[in-house]
């Protein structure tokens, strides 16, 4: 009996709070123009999203949802604790056969009563001798009932009464199924959700991670952890407009377009932007909230130890380091507002934590047909409710920095000779990293990029190498074109240096710097 209101029903702007709102509605309504005392039991299937999934009508649970009466009657439940409806009682037949019915006068010795010892004892202490049972149901899904009671000093309850308080049910009930509709599809959507937060990879650039998307609220809130190339890592907090389905879908978009972005190394303010940008149909239509929502996203380096993030003016990126934290995000003061974004750049020191949150974008005021804005949070029992908090996504992870015995680095002129130089180097450094088996191939890779890069570009040159789970073989150039495989004929001699990089390594790509590009490769430590 003192069961806890569920989760789903306590959140702020959570669809389960019309349920107790209309139907307290309903028993204020009741009382005193058609009873003494109402009462207003909820089914589960409206409060609960697992519940309204399932579509189970038969054996589901009730919640006291309203209660009203005069003089100060007693009350067996109380707001939003579990109540028990036995069978045999006329609240269970009325909520099998979905017929209104009364029970005029209710015997003292009734066998019914018997079995429910708790509403019994409250209707002998008040006095009750006449009862209405009216079920709340629409297209046969049971939504919960409605009991009507007179006390001593009251006529009995007549037809007119049954008709009066059917009608009022009845508009109730409709609410409630839209209540319970909304509820259902919040609940495929954290299906969907779920769904999709994928558990973050292994990667060296970070110890521990650890995301959570709040149970309350919209299930528009995600996160990612993105293996970048370099051994750099992208982390990702965000948070989606709408509702139910709609927000995670939104959701699903924006991880999709974020993280295409974020693989192609594109500049962290350049991923946001875009990865931000409404969907086409979105643009087109009229007087829709947006669904862009609030995100931050950040990249690590462990090899210079440095971070770069972009984040929307709600979002947030604290870092906490052996002096504590510091948030190198937005502040509350800021404008709230996901059009534009804001940079910012900062050491990280090893083991330091990087904490992201984005909250979940302000609800818009929200009615079902016939109720009022769910900003009237108010209890029938204890009055007003103090807000709720925001919900938040958060995304913590813990830094790790490359060793420096695991880089090596060369500043190279831009000239031919330089090539047989770089070559020459990569393999001692292979060497010393107990990794000569894979000189000959590195040695290649190096001769092709080094060479590509004295060709296109004019400024100097460094060639870098990074044992991580993979070797990392870079090499930056001040020009800003792409180097990209030719199709040369049979019988000529050059124009395959790109094809063989790609046949011997795991992958290769591009990324830019102020400065030009970088043209990375990475191979395995272990040929086969």
């Amino acid at each position: 009996m003192t069961s806890a209101l569920p989760a789903v029903a306590r959140g702020e702007g959570s669809p389960t709070l019309e349920a107790f709102r209309v139907t307290q509605n309903l028993a204020n309504t009741a009382v005193p123009a058609v009873a003494d005392i109402a009462v207003v039991e909820v089914s589960d299937s409206v409060l609960c999203e697992h519940t309204a999934l399932s579509g189970v009508c038969e054996g589901i649970g009730f919640r006291r949802a309203a209660f009203r009466g005069v003089r100060h009657p007693g009350c067996a439940y109380r707001i939003g604790e579990a109540c028990s409806v036995p069978s045999g009682t006329p609240y269970r037949r009325s909520l099998r056969d979905l017929r209104p019915r009364i029970v005029s006068p209710v015997p003292a010795q009734a066998r019914w009563l018997a079995r429910d010892p708790v509403r019994a004892a409250v209707m002998r202490e008040n006095g009750v001798h006449s009862l209405i049972v009216v079920p709340l149901a629409v297209n046969r899904v049971v939504l919960g009932f409605v009991a009507f009671y007179r006390r001593g000093g009251s006529s009995p309850f007549r037809q007119a009464d049954l008709r009066a308080a059917a009608s009022l049910a009845g508009r109730t009930a409709q609410i409630l199924d839209v209540v319970r509709r909304d509820v259902q599809e919040q609940g495929m959507g954290r299906r969907f959700q779920q769904a999709l937060l994928a558990p973050p990879p292994h990667l060296t650039a970070i110890e521990e991670v650890s995301g959570h998307v709040p149970e309350n609220g919209t299930p528009g809130g995600w996160f990612d952890v993105i293996r970048l190339p370099s051994a750099r890592v992208g982390l990702v907090a965000g948070f989606c407009g709408g509702h139910g389905i709609t927000a995670a879908t939104a959701m699903s978009q924006q991880k999709a377009r974020i993280r295409a972005l974020a693989v192609l190394s594109q500049d962290p303010a350049e991923v946001l932007t875009r990865g931000l940008e409404p969907p086409a149909d979105e643009l087109d239509a009229q007087d829709q909230p947006s669904l862009a929502g609030h995100c931050v996203y950040a990249v690590y380096d462990p090899v210079t130890r440095r971070c770069t993030a972009a984040h929307t003016s709600q979002a947030r990126l604290t870092m906490v380091d052996a002096d504590g934290a510091q948030s190198v995000g937005a502040s509350a003061q800021e404008p709230e507002s996901s059009a534009t974004c804001n940079v910012t750049e900062f050491d990280v020191p090893p083991g330091s934590v990087l904490a992201l949150s984005s909250p979940s974008p302000q609800e818009l005021h929200h009615t079902v047909p016939g109720g009022q804005p769910r900003s009237d949070q108010t209890d029938p029992e204890t009055g007003p409710r103090q807000p709720a908090a925001t919900p938040v996504v958060t995304l913590t992870a813990q830094t790790r920095a490359t060793a420096p015995t695991d880089i090596a680095t060369w500043d190279l002129s831009n000239e031919p000779s330089v090539v047989a130089e770089a070559r020459a180097r990569a393999a001692a450094q292979l060497t010393s990293w107990g990794l000569p088996d894979l000189s000959f191939t590195v040695t290649l890779v190096v001769s092709e990029l080094v060479t590509n890069a004295i060709r296109y570009s004019t400024g100097p040159i460094q060639l870098r190498l990074i044992r991580d789970h993979v070797l990392i073989c870079e090499v930056a150039d001040t020009s800003r074109a792409a180097p990209h495989a030719g199709e040369p004929a049979p019988s000529e001699q050059g124009g395959r240096g790109l094809s063989i990089v790609n046949h011997l390594t795991q992958g290769y790509g591009t990324r830019y710097t102020p400065s030009g590009k970088i043209v990375w490769t990475e191979l395995s430590l272990y040929q086969s």
